[in-house]
């Protein structure tokens, strides 16, 4: 039987397909989540690509109109920037960025906006870890796993550190994943029904200002893609 080169991190088993010899590359998480967090797990399966479900949650323009009635209430439909960037180094996206009430005037460019002052909103490692920074006691963190062309199971992950109490996190747990699950289901009924089911950079969509973090995704993962072509 082929075998493949297995670790454990982090609470997963990463598994590398290709072929790295003894030489496989690090396994990154996020900085900013240490062990004072604990963490609560739920499972989705999504009938679509993985880089769909990715950018579905770098989308910042889409929150008023498919979570009107949760993270997106507020009617918040014009959104400034997003001030957005791709380190290469660390393979990590990051995005700041702020949703207001039309008022007329149009969204702000990214280039008309100060440099942000507060750690991202979001973040993105190459190839499969998203995390929300809800606070700074609350993290959403999602793996994005894929099963096949048209299949990717999703762990959602709740992290939290200020409930400790063995009475108390299970019922946190409980909640948070009700709603989180939720959630993921608005989203999930109308990825589900975007075609062609993977992205790209050509594929004939008229993207906007605002999907500059999606933009910065597929530029970066075409690049892998084309890194590792080349390498044949």
């Amino acid at each position: 039987a082929h075998t493949y080169p297995a670790r454990e991190a982090h609470g997963f088993i990463w598994i590398w397909w290709g072929d790295y010899g003894d030489h496989l590359p690090e396994i990154k998480f996020f900085d900013s989540i240490d062990d004072t967090y604990v963490y609560s797990t739920i499972q989705d399966h999504w009938k679509t690509h993985y880089s769909r479900a990715i950018e579905n949650q770098l989308d910042v323009l889409h929150l008023p109109f498919v979570h009107h009635n949760t993270i997106g209430r507020g009617n918040r439909t014009v959104v400034d920037g997003p001030v957005s960037d791709c380190c290469m180094e660390d393979g990590m996206i990051q995005v700041w960025f702020s949703n207001r009430v039309d008022d007329g005037t149009p969204a702000r460019s990214y280039k008309e906006l100060p440099k942000p002052q507060r750690s991202p909103l979001l973040q993105f490692i190459f190839p499969n870890l998203w995390q929300n920074r809800l606070s700074d006691n609350f993290r959403l963190v999602i793996a994005f796993v894929p099963i096949d062309n048209e299949n990717t199971k999703m762990y959602i992950r709740a992290y939290q550190n200020t409930i400790k109490s063995p009475l108390l996190k299970p019922i946190f747990s409980l909640f948070s994943n009700i709603g989180n699950y939720y959630i993921q289901w608005q989203d999930r009924r109308v990825v589900e029904t975007q075609r062609p089911k993977p992205s790209g950079l050509k594929i004939g969509e008229h993207l906007v200002p605002g999907d500059r973090p999606i933009i910065l995704y597929r530029k970066r993962r075409e690049a892998l893609m084309a890194e590792k072509n080349d390498s044949k």
